[in-house]
C-alpha cells in the first residue's frame, strides 16, 4: 500500500510542458496515453511501433487496433485517430513487423500525418543467457501549417533487456526526422518492474534541451479480464492532469479506453479521452485461457500435493530407520563401556604385577619353587543377549550348571520377557553361588 501511494503521489505531480505547441512530440495509444506514455518497456501490443520497435517481437499473432482520441487545451483542443498492426513474419522466427499511422487536427494551429513500418527481433546474449530484443522503423511525417505544408523522413530504434526478477529496461532513440527544419530527437531511458501483479512504469525522455520523466502503473482484475490503470498525462500547452484508463482482454477482441482528471480543477480544459477497439486473429477465447490456466493450476497443485506426500513418506522411513539404528548403537555403547571398563582392571592389575615381579627380582630371596596362581575371575559379568539364548544357557555358560538359570534371571528380570531373555539386552551376570566359584 505504501508504494501503491507513492506511485499515486508521483502520478498526480504535474509537470509544465516545455513543448506545448509541437506537435511531433505526441504519440497515440489509449493504453499508453492512460499510463502517461510510459509505454517503452511495455509487451504484447502493437502500438509498440510508435514507442519501441523491439516490443514488436514480443507479438505472437496477427493484431489490428484503431482508435480515436481528443486532447484538451485551453488554447486549442485536438482530435486524435491511429491505427496499428503487427504480424509475425512467416518462416522467420521471433521477427515481427509493424505497420502504424497516427493523424492529429486541429482548428487554430496545424494538423499532423505520421505513417511509419517498423519491425522487432529478438537475441540471446551469451554469457547472460538473457534474451535481447530490438527493432527499428522508418516513418515519413507531414505537418500542415495554415499556408504551410512541410514533409520529413525520419526512423526509430529501440533495445529492451529483461530480467528474471520483473525489471525490463529499454532504450529508445526516436523522430531522428529530417525535412521539418528542426531537430526532434528523442532519447527515451524506459523502466518497469512487476510488485505482484502491479506493474510500475517510469520513461525518462530527453528531446533538444527539455527532459521529463513520465509515470504509469497497470494492475489486471479479475484474471486478467480487466486492467485498471494510472499515469501522469501529457498535457497540451501546459494544462496537467492525472490519466485514467482501463481494458477489457475479451478475446479474441480488445477493448481500452482512457480518461483523465486535471489536476486543476474539473472546470479547466486539459487532460485527454480515447478509445481503442481491437482484434487478435487467431487467439484463443478468454474463457478457453481461463479454463486451461485453471487446469493448469488444479494440475500443478496435484503434482505439489504429490511430492509433498512423498517426501512427508520418506522423512517417516527416515525417522524410523533412525530409531532403529539408536536403539543399537546404545546397546552397542553400554556393551563397549562394560569391557572397557574390565580392560582398565586388567590393566591395573598388570601394572601391579609387574610392579611386584620387579621387586621380587631385585630382591629375590632362594625360595620355594611356587607354582603361580590364576588371577581370581571377575564379576558380575556383562553379556549382550544373541539370538536363541535362554536363561539355562547362560547359566550353563558361566555357572556349568543350567539348573542355576534363577540366579542370572533375578539380576535381570527386567530384561526377561515372557521367560526368555530380550534379544540384543545387556544382562548381568552375577557371581555363583559359594559351591560353585
Amino acid at each position: 500500500m505504501k508504494r501503491l501511494a507513492f506511485c499515486l503521489t508521483l502520478l498526480l505531480y504535474p509537470v509544465a510542458c516545455a513543448f506545448a505547441g509541437d506537435f511531433t512530440r505526441f504519440r497515440p495509444g489509449v493504453r499508453a496515453n492512460a499510463m502517461g506514455t510510459a509505454f517503452s518497456t511495455i509487451e504484447g501490443d502493437p502500438f509498440a511501433v510508435f514507442y519501441n520497435p523491439a516490443n514488436l517481437t514480443t507479438l505472437t499473432n496477427l493484431e489490428a487496433r484503431f482508435e480515436t482520441g481528443r486532447r484538451l487545451s485551453p488554447v486549442a483542443n485536438k482530435g486524435e485517430a491511429s491505427i496499428a498492426y503487427a504480424r509475425p513474419l512467416p518462416g522467420q522466427k521471433n521477427r515481427v513487423a509493424g505497420l502504424g499511422y497516427y493523424a492529429s487536427r486541429s482548428r487554430a494551429t496545424l494538423s499532423m500525418d505520421s505513417l511509419q513500418g517498423a519491425f522487432g527481433d529478438r537475441t540471446t546474449i551469451k554469457y547472460f543467457q538473457r534474451p535481447l530484443f530490438y527493432g527499428g522503423g522508418a516513418k515519413i511525417v507531414s505537418l500542415r501549417y495554415p499556408g504551410q505544408n512541410q514533409l520529413g523522413l525520419g526512423f526509430d530504434a529501440g533495445a529492451l533487456l529483461a530480467s528474471d526478477s520483473g525489471l525490463r529496461t529499454a532504450l529508445v532513440l526516436s523522430d531522428i526526422i529530417v525535412g521539418l527544419g528542426k531537430t526532434g530527437a528523442t532519447l527515451t531511458l524506459g523502466n518497469s518492474y512487476i510488485f505482484g501483479e502491479t506493474t510500475v512504469l517510469a520513461d525518462f525522455r530527453t528531446r533538444g534541451t527539455y527532459s521529463e520523466l513520465y509515470f504509469g502503473a497497470e494492475h489486471p482484475l479479475f484474471n486478467g479480464l480487466v486492467q485498471a490503470r494510472a499515469g501522469k498525462g501529457v498535457s497540451l500547452d501546459g494544462g496537467g492532469y492525472l490519466a485514467l484508463g482501463a481494458g477489457l482482454n475479451i478475446l479474441p477482441w480488445t477493448l481500452d479506453f482512457a480518461f483523465s482528471i486535471p489536476v486543476s480543477g474539473y472546470s479547466s480544459s486539459a487532460g485527454y479521452y480515447g478509445v481503442n477497439l481491437g482484434y487478435r486473429f487467431g487467439a484463443a477465447a478468454f474463457s478457453e485461457n481461463l479454463v486451461g490456466d485453471a487446469a493448469r493450476r488444479v494440475e500443478n497443485l496435484k503434482m505439489q500435493n504429490a511430492d509433498l506426500r512423498a517426501q512427508r513418506d520418506n522423512l517417516e522411513n527416515s525417522i524410523a530407520t533412525y530409531r532403529v539404528n539408536k536403539g543399537t548403537l546404545e546397546t552397542d555403547l553400554t556393551l563397549m563401556q562394560s569391557r572397557a571398563r574390565e580392560m582398565e582392571e586388567n590393566l591395573k592389575e598388570i601394572q601391579l604385577r609387574t610392579l611386584e615381579a620387579v621387586y621380587a627380582k631385585e630382591h629375590a630371596k632362594p625360595a620355594k619353587r611356587a607354582f603361580p596362581q590364576a588371577p581370581p575371575e571377575k564379576w558380575p559379568k556383562r553379556h549382550k543377549v544373541e539370538p536363541g539364548e535362554t536363561l539355562r544357557s547362560l547359566a550353563s555358560k558361566y555357572y556349568g550348571n543350567p539348573n542355576l538359570w534363577e540366579r542370572v534371571y533375578e539380576a535381570n528380570e527386567s530384561l526377561v520377557i515372557k521367560g526368555l531373555p530380550s534379544e540384543g539386552a545387556v544382562f548381568t551376570i552375577p557371581a555363583p553361588p559359594p559351591a560353585h566359584k
